[in-house]
C-alpha cells in the first residue's frame, strides 16, 4: 500500500515537471489544434488579400522561412513581411494552405499538408500555378496564442 502511494506521488511529480518544462502548464490539445488551424486560415485570408501586415500578426518575431527558390533562409518577421510586401506589390495570388496534420508537443506544434497557389503578375498576364507540401512549426506565445515560427515548403506540384 505504501509502495503504491509512493509510485503515485512520483508519477504525479514527473507529470507536473513535464508540464512545466515542456508545456508551460496545462493545456488541452484540442484547443491548441483549433487555435493553430485558425492561424492557418488567417494566413490564407491575409495572403489572398495581399495583406503582409495582417500576416505579420501571425508570425513569431524570430521566425525563419525556408523557401524552395534557392534563396537563403529569411530570418525574422520583419524580413519575412518585407518579402511578402515586395511580392504583393507586383503579383496577385490565390492561395491555400490546405488543412493538414497537427501535432502539439508542449510549447511547439507542427502542421504539415499540401498547398496550392496561382500567381498573376499585376501588370497582366496568365496565371502561373504552383503547389506542393509544407511543414510549419508553431511556437506558443506567452499569452497562450500560437504563431508561426518556421515555414519550409517545396514547389513541385502543378495543380
Amino acid at each position: 500500500m505504501i509502495k503504491q502511494k509512493v509510485y503515485k506521488a512520483v508519477l504525479y511529480i514527473v507529470v507536473i515537471t513535464m508540464g512545466v518544462f515542456w508545456g508551460g502548464g496545462a493545456s488541452f490539445a484540442g484547443n491548441d489544434e483549433a487555435a493553430i488551424d485558425s492561424v492557418r486560415l488567417a494566413f490564407n485570408a491575409a495572403y489572398n488579400a495581399g495583406d503582409a501586415k495582417a500576416m505579420a500578426a501571425l508570425i513569431d518575431r524570430d521566425a525563419i522561412w525556408m523557401p524552395p527558390t534557392g534563396e537563403k533562409a529569411i530570418v525574422g518577421a520583419d524580413r519575412i513581411v518585407a518579402r511578402y510586401e515586395a511580392f504583393f506589390g507586383k503579383t496577385r495570388s490565390t492561395f491555400e494552405l490546405k488543412a493538414g496534420t497537427i501535432e502539439v508537443c508542449g510549447g511547439c506544434a507542427y502542421l504539415s499538408g499540401e498547398w496550392q497557389r496561382s500567381d498573376t503578375v499585376s501588370a497582366g498576364g496568365t496565371a502561373t500555378p504552383h503547389g506542393g507540401f509544407y511543414l510549419m512549426v508553431f511556437k506558443k506565445q506567452p499569452d497562450g496564442s500560437w504563431k508561426i515560427a518556421q515555414d519550409i515548403w517545396n514547389d513541385g506540384i502543378k495543380p
